[in-house]
C-alpha cells in the first residue's frame, strides 16, 4: 500500500506502524467479542470525500488491504458521517456496521492538531443476526474505551519522545559550541551527531570554490569509527555526479533521496551559500528515517552550517598566525612550539640535531636598490629552493626579515653541512629578472650557521645562541658561506682569529 503513504502520514502523523498495529488489535478484539466474520478499520479522505481501508481483519488474521468507498454513492455512509452515528446496512446477504468515530491528535505542532474521522466496518454473513441495537453500544464503548487507552499511550510516546528531544537539543547545541575549542572539530561534530541520532552513517563534504571541487571530509558509522574522505573529490561540475549536482542546482534546503527514505541530504548554508554537504543514511540497517529526525536535523542544519563555516574561518585565521604569508613558511612562534617538542625527544631518545640559522646577503641593498617587490620575490625563490631540499620531518621558519631558521631533527653536523651546502649552490643558481637593471637580472647568496645538539648546546636557547654565533662568524668573514660552531670552537681553541 506504498500509494497510500502519504495518506498515512496525514491521519497519523510519525510512527505509523505502532498506531495501526494499536487498531490492528481493536479489531481482532471486536471480530472476536461480536463474532464477525471480518472487521475492517478505514480512515476518511475528507477532501477527497472517500474511505479507505487500512486494515482487515478476517479468520484470525490481520492485513493491510485496498478498498476505497466514496461517501457520494452511499447514503448510509453519508448518514452514518453527518449524524455521527452507526449505521447498519444488508449488501448482497451481508450485514454491515458502519461506526464512525473520531480520533484526536496529542501533537503539539498547530497543523497536526485536526480531528481525524475514522470508520470501524463490522461484517456477518446472512446466516447469522443482523446487530441490534445493544451490540451496537457495546461496540460504541468498546471503541470509546479503546480511544482512551489511545490518547494516553500517544501522550505518554509523545511526552517522552518530547523529553528525548530536549536532550538531544541541549546536547547537539553544547556539541555545536564546544566545536569551536577542539582540534578535531569536524570529527566531534559528526560523532556527536552520530551519538545523538544513531544513524548508519553520517559523511561530511566541504565546497572548495577556488579548486571548482567538492572536498570529502570525513565518515563516521553506527559504531562510531571514523573514517577520512580526502581521496573523494568531485569536480563541481554538471552531470559529473550527483553530489555536484545537488550543489549546483542550489538545493538549499534538506531533502531526501528522489528513490528512498533511508538517504536524506543536508545543504550547509551560509548566508544563502552551500558552504558543503552533510548526507546521513541507514543503507545497512534499511530503516527509514524518522519524520522527527528529519524535522530537527532541518531545524539545525542552520547552526551545523554556521559551526563548521566558524571552523573552517578558525582554522584559516590559525593558519595565517602560523604560516607566513608571502613565503608559506611557518612563523617564528610556531617554530618555537616545534622546536621545544624535538629538543625534548632528541634528548629522551639520545637523538643529534642541527639548527641551521641563515639569512640572505646584502638583502637591504636589494630593498633599496631594486624596490621590495624584488626584495619580495628574492624571499620567495629562497624559500621554495628551502621547502625543495627539505625531508619531511625538517621544519623550516622565516624568523624574521631575510632570517631563515631550519631545525634538522636526527641529523648530525655533517648531515646539516652537506644539506647546507646544497642549498648554497642552488640558491647562486636563482635569478630574478630587473628589466631596469644593467644585467637584467640579479643573483643571490646566503650564509649559514649550524649548531648541534647535544655537542654544541643542551638546551633549545643555547642551541639556537650557538647557531646565531655561527652565522655571525660566517658573515663578518666571507658570506655566502656556512660553518659548524664546532668548527669556530676548534680555531678559537687553536688561536685562530
Amino acid at each position: 500500500m506504498q500509494r497510500h503513504k502519504s495518506l498515512e502520514k496525514a491521519f497519523f502523523g510519525s510512527d505509523i506502524s505502532e498506531k495501526l498495529d494499536f487498531f490492528g488489535l481493536l479489531i481482532e478484539i471486536l471480530a472476536n467479542q461480536f463474532s464477525c466474520d471480518g472487521v475492517s478499520f478505514f480512515e476518511y479522505n475528507q477532501q477527497e470525500r472517500f474511505l479507505e481501508m487500512r486494515l482487515h481483519y478476517r479468520r484470525g488474521i490481520t492485513f493491510e488491504d485496498e478498498e476505497s468507498l466514496f461517501v457520494e454513492h452511499l447514503p448510509h455512509l453519508q448518514k452514518a458521517l453527518y449524524e455521527k452515528e452507526p449505521q447498519s446496512v444488508k449488501i448482497f446477504g451481508t450485514y454491515f456496521l458502519y461506526v464512525p468515530f473520531t480520533v484526536r491528535s496529542c501533537r503539539m505542532e498547530e497543523e497536526e492538531n485536526e480531528d481525524k474521522t475514522a470508520f470501524i466496518r463490522l461484517e456477518r454473513q446472512e446466516k447469522a443476526k443482523a446487530f441490534s441495537k445493544t451490540e451496537i453500544k457495546r461496540i460504541r464503548e468498546k471503541i470509546g474505551d479503546f480511544l482512551r487507552n489511545f490518547y494516553q499511550t500517544e501522550f505518554l510516546s509523545l511526552n517522552k519522545k518530547y523529553v528525548q528531544n530536549l536532550y538531544v537539543i541541549k546536547n547537539l547545541s553544547e556539541i555545536f559550541a564546544r566545536s569551536l575549542r577542539v582540534r578535531e572539530s569536524f570529527n566531534h561534530i559528526l560523532k556527536g551527531l552520530q551519538r545523538h541520532f544513531g544513524f548508519d552513517r553520517i559523511r561530511l563534504y566541504l565546497v572548495e570554490e577556488k579548486l571548482n571541487k567538492l572536498q570529502g571530509v570525513l565518515s563516521v558509522d553506527i559504531l562510531g569509527k571514523v573514517k577520512s574522505l580526502e581521496f573523494e573529490q568531485i569536480p563541481l561540475e554538471k552531470n559529473s555526479h550527483r553530489l555536484a549536482d545537488i550543489i549546483l542546482e542550489r538545493r538549499l534546503q534538506p531533502f531526501f533521496d528522489k528513490h528512498t527514505q533511508k538517504v536524506l541530504y543536508v545543504p550547509l548554508v551560509v548566508q544563502s551559500e552551500i558552504i558543503g554537504l552533510m548526507i546521513v543514511d541507514n543503507m545497512l540497517s534499511q530503516q527509514d528515517i524518522e519524520e522527527t529526525e528529519f524535522a530537527m536535523l532541518k531545524a539545525f542544519a542552520g547552526q551545523i552550517a554556521l559551526v563548521v563555516d566558524n571552523v573552517q574561518l578558525f582554522e584559516k585565521i590559525e593558519e595565517l598566525s602560523l604560516y607566513d604569508e608571502l613565503t608559506n613558511l611557518p612563523l617564528r612562534r610556531y617554530f618555537h612550539e616545534r622546536f621545544q617538542e624535538e629538543m625534548y625527544r632528541a634528548d629522551r631518545f639520545s637523538q643529534p640535531m642541527a639548527v641551521v640559522w641563515g639569512d640572505i646577503d646584502y638583502f637591504k641593498q636589494i630593498n633599496d636598490n631594486y624596490g621590495h617587490q624584488v626584495g619580495d620575490r628574492a624571499l620567495k625563490e629562497v624559500s621554495r629552493v628551502i621547502m625543495a631540499n627539505l625531508r619531511k620531518i625538517d621544519f623550516p621558519c622565516r624568523y624574521g626579515g631575510d632570517e631563515v631558521l631550519i631545525m634538522l631533527p636526527q641529523a648530525s653536523g655533517n648531515d646539516a653541512l652537506k644539506f647546507v651546502e646544497r642549498l648554497i649552490e642552488e640558491i647562486k643558481e636563482i635569478r630574478i629578472e630587473v628589466p631596469f637593471s644593467r644585467y637584467k637580472y640579479i643573483t643571490l647568496s646566503m650564509s649559514f650557521g649550524i649548531a648541534t645538539f647535544p655537542q654544541d648546546a643542551t638546551t633549545a636557547e643555547d642551541l639556537l645562541q650557538k647557531a646565531d654565533d655561527a652565522l655571525y662568524w660566517v658573515k663578518s668573514r666571507n658570506r655566502g658561506q656556512v660553518t659548524l660552531y664546532s668548527d669556530i670552537k676548534t680555531q678559537k681553541e687553536r688561536g685562530q682569529s
